[in-house]
């Protein structure tokens, strides 16, 4: 069997790592993988090298209606040379280039959702044949759209780390990493207000999308500016989100990400708003769960290390039993087994 695992260019930049464990532990099993990855300027970037274990193939994406009749023959070329006979699309773009190739190769279409919000949008007369779940959540709410046979469960694969590694914070500056800080701006806004005072603490801020630029006049409404430091691409600085002393989710509408499940693994206690689908963050069991007063949560973790502590340990059993690769690959396997 060769899987063709086709990748959006969003998911190679956060998950590359976690895409590269998949693709090495299928070959393992024995399953041929063939890489379907943006072309880029920048194919020679860090992370483009770590997921080139696998045989890989360079395509436009997004591209042009006009384009497209072009793009899908040339990829059905290659993937049909690799004998193709299943298609993984990670990212949306991804899933557009599957759809547009699969019914000429005459192969199935398996697709990621790591969010409610695709999981909503699942259709029984999409020609998708399975969506891969991230959570029970997730697989649930898919499966009452189109069917349980149309679902999988399929958990991100985070790498397993030595236990004996986890994050104590007893000698470094307190330090919280506010993850997607422009996906909600009103809740970022009400973390920082409730951090102004804590002059002994560092914010690392990720800041992309349209209301960065709304987060960052707060950061210097607030004169916080000389205790944030602003972070763009993620997914190229794990050591440093997993040694942090705590992790802040403010967006409902942030998707699951491997990024924050490592420093979990790592012991990085959570504060999260109630996420539906994120089915790891059980409130004063993994995480502490904000309805609408971030300040208690917060002041909570930094004046008693022991909650955090607490709530780390517990996260991190919980990311080990269920988000290892391991699972991931095993779960990945077994949905596309009936082909």
């Amino acid at each position: 069997m060769t899987v063709s695992i086709i990748m959006s260019k969003d998911r190679i930049e956060q998950e590359h790592a976690m895409l590269n464990r998949l693709a090495v532990g299928l070959m393992d099993d024995g399953t041929q993988v063939v890489q379907v990855a943006p072309t880029s300027s920048n194919e020679d970037t860090p992370f483009e090298q770590s997921t080139s274990l696998a045989q890989r193939i360079y395509a436009p994406m997004p591209v042009s209606m006009l384009l497209r009749k072009a793009r899908r023959d040339e990829v059905v070329e290659a993937l049909d040379k690799a004998n193709t006979t299943i298609i993984a699309a990670f990212g949306k773009q991804a899933t557009q280039l599957a759809l547009d190739v699969a019914p000429v190769l005459s192969v199935s279409v398996l697709s990621e959702v790591v969010s409610m919000k695709d999981a909503n949008r699942t259709r029984t007369s999409s020609p998708i044949w399975r969506w891969f779940a991230a959570t029970p959540t997730i697989e649930r709410t898919i499966a009452s759209r189109v069917g349980q046979e149309r679902t999988a469960l399929v958990p991100l694969g985070v790498a397993v780390h030595d236990t004996n590694n986890f994050n104590t914070q007893t000698s470094r500056e307190f330090c919280i990493t506010i993850l997607d800080a422009a996906g909600d701006p009103k809740a970022t806004q009400s973390i920082l207000e409730a951090l102004q005072d804590e002059h002994g603490v560092h914010l690392f801020l990720e800041l992309t999308g349209r209301h960065q630029h709304r987060v960052w006049r707060t950061v210097k409404d607030l004169g916080m500016l000389e205790r944030v430091t602003c972070l763009r691409n993620v997914g190229e600085l794990r050591s440093l989100i997993s040694q942090t002393s705590l992790i802040i989710l403010p967006s409902h509408k942030m998707p699951i990400r491997t990024v924050f499940l490592e420093a979990m693994r790592c012991g990085v206690p959570i504060i999260s708003p109630e996420i539906t689908g994120f089915d790891m963050l059980v409130d004063e069991e993994t995480a502490l769960i904000v309805d609408g007063d971030w300040k208690e949560p917060i002041h909570r973790i930094i004046k008693n290390p022991d909650i955090g502590h607490r709530i780390g340990a517990a996260g991190s059993e919980l990311v080990a039993t269920h988000y290892g690769s391991a699972t991931q690959i095993e779960a990945f396997e077994a949905a596309f087994s009936l082909i």
